[in-house]
């Protein structure tokens, strides 16, 4: 079984900040309010929209605003535990973690290795890398996507000109 979520286009993001095609004040709320994460379901708690959602959808579907995302429900599936099998080639690079765990050194990481992989490769370019990323819940886990994370960004050639940099902040936080 799947659920469908939403995700903005380039051109739903470029109508969120412009205003620009003149969408109805409904249409430009469910456009604001769809992140990539939240369902259909989650999408009718909006005020005066539940009864419209559907033929808004559509709508903002049609103009190229928003794309279907079908992804597996995540309540129906285990959390992943950390891999002990997959050991990263380059270990010796990261820094020793603290005793305690850090949960704002970990968002951080996370978020900066699926923010540079949307931005190198679009937002389709990598979807399993980052579906991978977003799953991890401990920095080990996290730092055995480290040497796929790097060769990903380094098959661009602006991410081959930032490699060093690039590399520099992740592991600070990783």
């Amino acid at each position: 079984m799947t659920i469908t979520i939403f995700a903005k286009t380039p051109k739903g993001i470029e109508e969120v900040e412009t205003k620009a095609n003149g969408l109805s004040r409904l249409e430009r709320s469910v456009l604001i309010y769809i992140d990539g994460k939240r369902t259909k379901e989650d999408l009718k708690v909006l005020p005066r929209v539940s009864d419209e959602l559907n033929t808004i959808l559509g709508a903002l579907e049609t103009g190229g605003y928003i794309m279907p995302k079908p992804v597996a429900p995540s309540d129906t599936r285990p959390a992943p535990a950390p891999r002990s099998d997959i050991m990263p080639a380059k270990s010796g690079i990261f820094r020793e973690l603290p005793a305690k765990f850090e949960p704002e050194k970990f968002d951080m990481a996370k978020h900066f290795m699926i923010n540079t992989l949307n931005f190198f490769k679009g937002q389709y370019g990598a979807t399993s890398l980052v579906r991978s990323i977003d799953l991890c819940q401990t920095h080990e886990d996290l730092r055995t996507h480290f040497d796929i994370w790097h060769e990903v960004i380094t098959s661009t050639k602006q991410g081959q000109k930032q490699e060093r940099e690039l590399r520099e902040k992740l592991l600070a936080v990783l």
